[in-house]
């Protein structure tokens, strides 16, 4: 079997539509979210679908192998990182499906009742999650700019839509 160099493109098109819409939905949220429905929420509803089929394809392909540095530490950093972005991304939807169920917008997207305020202990939580993935972010595109210009080992090639 052969390892292939760069992702299926399915999953490189996940990768991409997964930043921009955790990105729109974390710039789009509001302070305190008491609005019945809101952009963040349908974006969050979206960004749930996308992160599934994004599992799914992710272990039904091929892949390649690890991004090596040459520093075991990097690399394990690297690998825990990633497990970060998965980790508080599901993290932060699970938060955000339970303040939808705790609010009843399902029933009030049907007609059935009222949004109702929701404790903020959820939403803080679901806050420092939104947190955390964007300090997991920040990692790694720092790791991506560090194996494209230190390393020069053209990694980005691998989450590109076009053949290197």
């Amino acid at each position: 079997m052969n390892t292939p160099t760069r992702y299926h493109p399915l999953l490189v098109a996940l990768h991409w539509l997964t930043v921009i819409l955790l990105l729109g939905a974390g710039f789009l949220s509001e302070a305190g979210g008491n609005s019945p429905v809101t952009p963040h929420m349908i974006i969050g509803a979206l960004l749930a679908i996308v992160m599934i089929t994004r599992l799914i394809v992710r272990f039904t392909t091929k892949r390649p192998a690890s991004a090596n540095t040459g520093n075991k530490a990097l690399n394990k950093l690297g690998e825990l990182i990633h497990i970060g972005l998965y980790f508080f991304t599901f993290y932060i939807l699970t938060l955000g499906g339970l303040i939808a169920v705790k609010r009843n917008l399902i029933g009030y997207l049907l007609g059935n009742g009222e949004a109702i305020r929701v404790d903020r202990l959820i939403g803080a939580l679901h806050h420092f999650g939104w947190l955390a993935i964007m300090g997991l972010l920040l990692l790694h595109i720092g790791g991506a700019i560090y194996h494209q210009i230190i390393l020069k080992d053209n990694l980005l090639s691998r989450m590109g839509f076009k053949k290197s």
